[in-house]
């Protein structure tokens, strides 16, 4: 495991922001999984309680990336077809974006989402790519759909938010030095602590919380977060995700790392346009595309 993040490190971080808590149908669910033989229809009943999410949640399960031969037309039907787990996945980080975006139409938000949505994904056909377990494709896509979730706090409060980082990035500085010296906090540790607060696994939060400290968190002693960390960063390179968010083209983090980022996957640079391509012939563009 990384090195704990010290406390007075949070409480700073936290000044001024309140962490959302998890919403009580997630709680409800982790009850369900907690006992001895979940109900797939009782949890798929708790689901459907809110339509919106319901609703969403099949909308994505239906969507080209998933590719499945035939209409998922229920909650329960996606559960039993594709397993309680990914579908869990699904409806928590569509919850994240109901809570943090209620409301919120602005240009970055609208970004923020979209390229959060793209990073997951990627993650995923990727963890998928390298015959990863079901549970760590899940893991992939969650980091992708939670591992900027901070930045939707910090950006709610600050109108200047996206200006100033694109200011700084294209500087040279890192995200946690912009953010501290204007907001006084960084997406990182709020990150962590949002991942924290909604149930996800230690590894997932640890790796959330040093995303943008690659030489803490390729020092880890815990493979299975160095491979999602490599991973993460693998698909925020392909997804354009400083282009998309900032509409920078320099991602000095990836220029400095990506060479022991690739090591941890066993990966040669020469070998991303192909990885490129397995992910075109899913209806998945990525920064080859758009070259």
């Amino acid at each position: 495991m990384t090195t704990a993040l010290d406390m007075a490190l949070i409480e700073r971080a936290l000044n001024g922001f309140t962490i959302p808590p998890r919403p009580e149908i997630l709680q409800h669910i982790q009850q369900q999984l907690a006992k001895n033989d979940p109900s797939i229809s009782r949890i798929a009943a708790l689901i459907n309680l809110d339509v919106g999410i319901a609703g969403f949640t099949l909308k994505v399960v239906n969507s080209a990336f998933f590719g499945l031969r035939q209409k998922i037309t229920s909650i329960e039907h996606a559960c039993k077809y594709l397993g309680m787990s990914r579908v869990i996945a699904l409806v928590r980080s569509i919850l994240l974006r109901f809570t943090l975006a209620e409301g919120r139409q602005d240009p970055f938000s609208q970004r923020l989402w979209s390229s959060a949505l793209h990073t997951g994904t990627i993650a995923m056909a990727l963890a998928k790519q390298f015959n990863l377990s079901q549970a760590a494709q899940d893991d992939c896509y969650s980091l992708g759909l939670f591992h900027n979730a901070g930045i939707a706090l910090i950006s709610g409060q600050a109108p200047l938010y996206a200006t100033l980082m694109q200011q700084g990035l294209q500087a040279g500085r890192g995200h946690s030095e912009i953010e501290e010296q204007h907001f006084q906090t960084c997406h990182e540790v709020l990150g962590y602590l949002i991942a924290q607060s909604w149930g996800l696994t230690p590894e997932l939060c640890n790796v959330i919380a040093y995303h943008h400290s690659p030489a803490i968190i390729l020092q880890s002693d815990n493979d299975y977060e160095q491979q999602l960390f490599a991973l993460l960063k693998l698909a925020e390179f392909f997804s354009g995700e400083s282009r998309l968010l900032y509409n920078i083209n320099v991602d000095p983090e990836w220029q400095n790392y990506s060479g022991a980022i690739l090591d941890v996957l066993e990966l040669d640079s020469l070998t991303l346009p192909d990885f490129a391509e397995l992910l075109h012939q899913q209806d998945i563009q990525t920064v080859y595309s758009l070259n």
